[in-house]
């Protein structure tokens, strides 16, 4: 079995960070090596004592979004029966402040503040009210979300910008390409978070969801496909926000829960891709905003590593009256 301290040092945490981790904090260790110079990232891990129970609930089958961050307005699940998914599934969406959302919409252009196609744009600007701005973007989602699942990365229909098309698959490949924890650990899993939805690993389970968030007063939509596993004793996740209507490109996060000698260590790393990053002064622009993102992370992860500790040590007080 693996040792806590190793496993740490192979994800690039220092001796200050490991310490952290074994005496019983979340860490947040900073960002990873930039896939691209629109990427904002962080890294965090924690250690939990004994056997890790419900880790497959809390990161596929119940979101718990709505509980752990305070900016999610509504979510709602996708294709529960294992289908394509319906215009039913996104029902729940809707565009508060609606005089801001619906010019948005309406007077979309390539490179505006909302991400969307070509295609996409030229549908809005059809729309002649609130509702037919909702129901447009409900049939918009839902296309996006069965080209994604009928062609992985390939599907993603590219952003239109104001110059250069902005492609969220070969974004979400390059972080892909540039992550330590998948690789080494689960590579069965690593090569169908690549090959997506080909070569799908036996006792992988999965769930898609839509998450609606309050963003600088704006709703601002993801689409959500996120898959786990378990692996030897431990588990491997992805959660990957194919689709985001504003605010960012793309995200993923990619983590594991692994067995170490009194318990297991939980890793996750994620990456987004955002515009705003970019260009003359990206590398102050990154520092800043790494700082950030890792904050509100590391407060939604501490509220997970309660529940897992929780949970964990209860199954050790059953254990132990048996």
């Amino acid at each position: 079995m693996a040792l806590l301290e190793d496993i740490l040092r192979e994800a690039g945490f220092s001796s200050s960070a490991i310490a952290d981790v074994k005496a019983g904090k979340l860490h947040q260790g900073g960002s990873l090596d930039a896939a691209s110079d629109k990427e904002l990232s962080v890294k965090l891990a924690f250690h939990v004592k004994g056997k890790l129970e419900n880790v497959a609930e809390i990161f596929l089958e119940s979101p718990l979004k709505k509980e752990f961050d305070p900016a999610v307005e509504s979510l709602g699940m996708i294709a529960v029966d294992g289908g394509d998914g319906s215009l039913e599934d996104f029902k729940g969406i809707k565009l508060t402040n609606e005089k801001v959302m619906d010019k948005l919409y309406q007077k979309a252009a390539p490179g505006s503040d909302l991400n969307l196609s070509k295609d996409e744009i030229a549908k809005f600007k059809k729309c002649k009210s609130h509702e037919e701005v909702e129901n447009c973007l409900r049939q918009v989602l839902l296309d996006r979300f069965r080209a994604y699942k009928k062609n992985g990365l390939a599907g993603i229909a590219p952003y239109a910008r104001s110059k250069k098309e902005f492609s969220p698959g070969n974004e979400l490949m390059g972080q892909l390409k540039a992550g330590r924890i998948l690789p080494k650990h689960s590579p069965a899993f690593n090569k169908y978070a690549m090959e997506y939805p080909n070569n799908k690993p036996e006792g992988a389970d999965e769930s898609y969801f839509w998450v609606n968030s309050i963003i600088d007063d704006k709703p601002t939509i993801a689409l959500v496909h996120r898959v786990g596993m378990p692996q030897e004793g431990g588990f491997v996740y992805m959660e990957r926000h194919f689709y985001l209507s504003r605010s960012h490109n793309c995200l993923q996060g990619i983590g594991a829960a692994l067995p170490v000698e009194d318990g297991a260590v939980v890793l996750y790393a994620t990456r987004t891709s955002t515009d705003q990053v970019s260009g003359f002064g990206g590398s102050a622009k990154r520092g800043i905003g790494n700082k950030l993102m890792g904050g509100r992370m590391a407060d939604n992860f501490e509220k997970a590593r309660k529940i897992m500790a929780t949970a964990a040590a209860a199954k050790e007080m059953e254990n132990l009256k048996v």
